[in-house]
This record gives structure tokens, C-alpha cells and sequence, in this order.
């Protein structure tokens, strides 16, 4: 070995080598870009990687309680079986009467009100809505809805063939703060005879302010007159389709009720003598839907719109005895109306054009299959009711000309066609 050469490093003060570099790990396309946020608008790219799967633990539990405290009793109860831990939230929600106020029960009536009360145990007496449809309603059912859920408000039963007078007894006698009972569907059901309830109501009178009667067929006039004499603070009232009540049973509401809404759609026994025993609930009325009653003409339109001014709604649809007097009437007496239908009625451009001066507040207007009207009478609705919203013109010869004047001064009119050239 020559002098000059170098034996191995640290022996001749020779200079250590540094190690070579670790390899550079294989980079992983997919993980990288899972970890971007669509916020920092990788949309493309973001789409290309596996999602990412959020877990509900991320939130706190009483931020989970806060959110499913806003849900009813019915939800909550298909909630809690989702996972288990949601079931734990949903049995201490449970707990709380907030939950318990409304509730919506499927099933006999008293399968289900047994089955609830049980559920609610001290919550009971927080229950303040219950509303069941389609349901077998027995007298034994009633009488225990009514024994358990004793501080209900709001009552609804609807589409319920079994529900008849003797049903609905218990419930109008025993729920002392009842103040909304919808029944709609129930085709078989009456109002009690007053002679049985006077008895057991003595001196009291249910809080009642609010009936709905749809499409119960089996409501009489002396059903009608029982439940005026029963519900003295009634104040919405709706019989649509109620086709046994005629004028001997309409005649006693302003004897006992201050009506603000009644609606007696398709009752064809209401007449225009209805219309005058109606006129004195006078400025109380607000909302009237006497839609296909064909025997109400414009004699009792003009006495109803003279004495009850303040009408903000009028539905006299289908009333083909309704023309020009009768819209007349309704524009000079009703000048604060909002909404009018006059569909299927002999109105022509004469009554539109006094219609569009005396109610330039007008929001919705429905014409549909009204045959006398054309463009003039549209232009002049258009040009005073500037403020419409809602327009029907279906099945009426209204040509362009009066759609564009529509479309130029109503500038948020929606209007309903059947016209192709119009789009």
C-alpha cells in the first residue's frame, strides 16, 4: 500500500460519506385527492376519488337532542330505529312533554289511543293535537280518546266511513277545550242531537271556533242547527259538498254563530233565499264559497254584497245565473275584495270592465270557461288591477292581444291557459 493512499475514513481525517437518500414513497393519486374539499372548487378532480363517508358521531348529543327535538312523536318513534344510539336520544326525548303535543296515530281509534296513552305516560296531558284518517272509530274508541287526551285543542279524524253521531258524542261533550274538529271524508257522520247534548253539556258550550264538514254527505239541516246551538264561538265553517243541507238548515247561522270563513260548495239545496238569511252576518264575513249552487242567481248576490262589504274572498263558481248585475253588485259593494271566481258564469266585458275600476286591489281573478268575455274586458282588468297575481282564463276566446296586456301591466300575474299559441 502506497503512503499516499487512505485506508478506510476516520483513520486519515478523511471525510465521512453521507448515506444515499431514502427512496421517495409511491405517490397515491386517489388518497391525495380524497383529502381536498369541494370548496376550493376541485369539483372535477374531487369527483375522480372514493367519497368520504361522514359519520353521525361528528356531532355532539345535545346538539343530535336539539335537532330531533323539533320532530313529532310519530317521527321520533321511526327514528329510533335507525341505530342505537338514536334510539337512547329518542327514549329521553320521550321523556319531555314538548314532543307529546302533536300526534298523528294510524289503526283503530282505540287501539291507537290506548297504545299512546300508554306511551306518554306522565306527558299525557301535554297531547294537544291528534289527527287519525282512514281508522275504524267505535263509541268505546271515542269515549277513550276523550277519558285519556283530556286538554286536546285540535281534533282530526278524517276519511273514516264508521265515524257517525253516537261517535262523535264523547268527543263533544267530554274534551272541555276542543277548538278544532276536521271530520272531512266522513261520510256517515251527523252532528248529535241537541236534546242528547243539552243534558250533558248543562250550561256549558265547547270553545269550538273552527268545522270542518267536507264531503261529509250525511250532515241535515237539523245536524246543522244542532251544531250552531252547540258551538256558539264557531267561526269558520266549511260544508263543502254536504249535499242534504239546503236553506231551512243555512237559515239559523246569524242566529247563533258571527261567522269570519263558511263555504257550502255543491250544496244545491242553498238558494238565494240562503244568500238573504246569510247577508246578516253582515261586515263579520270575510270568506264565502257558494261554488255550484245553481239556484243562486244575482238577486241574492246583490243582497249579500250590500250588507257584507268587508269580503275579501268570493267563490260564486259554476252559479250560471251569476252575470254583469250580479258582478256589478259584488264590485260596488265588495270593493276590498282579494279573490274572485267567476267561472262557468254569464259574465261579460260590461261587468269586467266595471269589476276592474270599483276593486283595483284585486290579487286573484278566475275566469275559466266564462264564453262572454274577450280582450277588452281583459285589457281593462289588466290596466287597473295592476296588482294581480293569479289569473284563470281557461276555455275562454281571449286572444293574444289580451294575454299581452296582462303580461305588460301585471308583471307578476301568473296566468293559467289553454291556449298553445300563447307560449
Amino acid at each position: 500500500m502506497s503512503s499516499g493512499s487512505c485506508p478506510g475514513p476516520g483513520v486519515c481525517g478523511g471525510a465521512r460519506r453521507r448515506p444515499p437518500p431514502p427512496p421517495e414513497p409511491a405517490l397515491s393519486l386517489a388518497a391525495d385527492l380524497s383529502e381536498l374539499s369541494l370548496d376550493q372548487g376541485y369539483h372535477t378532480l374531487a369527483d375522480c376519488g372514493p367519497p368520504r363517508r361522514r359519520r353521525d358521531n361528528t356531532l355532539s348529543d345535545a346538539l343530535w337532542l336539539k335537532i330531533l327535538s323539533y320532530l313529532e312523536i310519530s317521527d321520533l318513534c321511526r327514528m329510533s330505529r335507525v341505530c342505537r344510539r338514536w334510539a337512547r336520544f329518542v327514549s329521553r326525548l320521550s321523556a319531555r312533554p314538548e314532543p307529546w303535543r302533536r300526534v298523528r296515530a294510524a289503526g283503530p281509534l282505540e287501539v291507537a289511543a290506548r297504545c299512546a296513552g300508554a306511551r306518554a305516560g306522565p306527558c299525557v296531558n301535554a297531547v294537544r293535537e291528534w289527527r287519525i284518517k282512514n281508522c275504524a272509530v267505535t263509541v268505546a274508541g271515542a269515549q277513550l280518546l276523550a277519558a285519556t287526551f283530556r286538554h286536546l285543542t285540535h281534533l282530526a279524524i278524517t276519511g273514516s266511513t264508521s265515524m257517525d253521531a253516537r261517535a262523535l258524542a264523547p268527543i263533544v261533550t267530554d274534551l272541555v277545550d276542543l277548538r278544532h274538529i276536521d271530520l272531512t271524508g266522513c261520510s256517515n257522520v251527523d252532528w248529535p242531537e241537541w236534546s242528547w247534548l243539552e243534558s250533558r253539556l248543562a250550561a256549558r258550550r265547547p270553545p269550538v271556533e273552527y268545522i270542518d264538514l267536507t264531503d261529509c254527505s250525511s250532515v241535515t239541516d237539523a245536524g246543522l242547527c244542532a251544531l250552531l246551538h252547540t258551538c256558539p264561538s264557531l267561526q269558520y265553517l266549511y260544508l263543502r259538498r254536504c249535499t242534504l243541507v239546503t236553506d231551512a238548515g243555512v237559515r239559523w247561522i246569524p242566529s247563533y254563530c258571527a261567522l269570519k270563513e263558511l263555504s257550502v260548495s255543491d250544496c244545491t239545496g242553498v238558494t238565494d233565499f240562503g244568500l238573504y238569511e246569510l247577508a246578516k252576518l253582515g261586515p263579520a264575513l270575510r270568506y264565502l264559497s257558494v261554488a255550484k249552487c245553481s239556484q243562486v242567481s244575482d238577486s241574492g248576490i246583490r243582497t249579500l254584497t250590500r250588507r257584507c262589504y268587508k269580503l275579501r274572498y268570493l267563490n260564486a263558481r259554476g252559479c250560471g245565473a251569476v252575470g254583469d248585475d250580479g258582478v256589478e253588485a259584488i264590485a260596488r259593494g265588495c270593493s276590498r275584495l282579494r279573490a274572485l271566481d267567476l267561472g262557468a258564469t254569464d259574465v261579460s266585458e260590461a261587468g269586467l270592465q266595471i269589476l276592474a275600476r270599483c276593486c283595483p286591489n284585486l290579487k286573484k281573478l278566475a275566469l275559466r270557461g266564462c264564453e262572454l268575455i274577450g280582450d277588452d274586458g281583459l285589457e281593462a282588468v289588466a290596466y287597473y288591477c295592476r296588482g294581480l297575481t293569479q289569473l284563470n282564463i281557461q276555455d275562454t276566446p281571449v286572444t293574444l292581444r289580451g294575454y299581452k296586456a296582462v303580461k305588460k301591466y301585471c308583471k307578476r300575474c301568473v296566468i293559467e291557459h289553454t291556449n298553445p299559441g300563447f307560449c
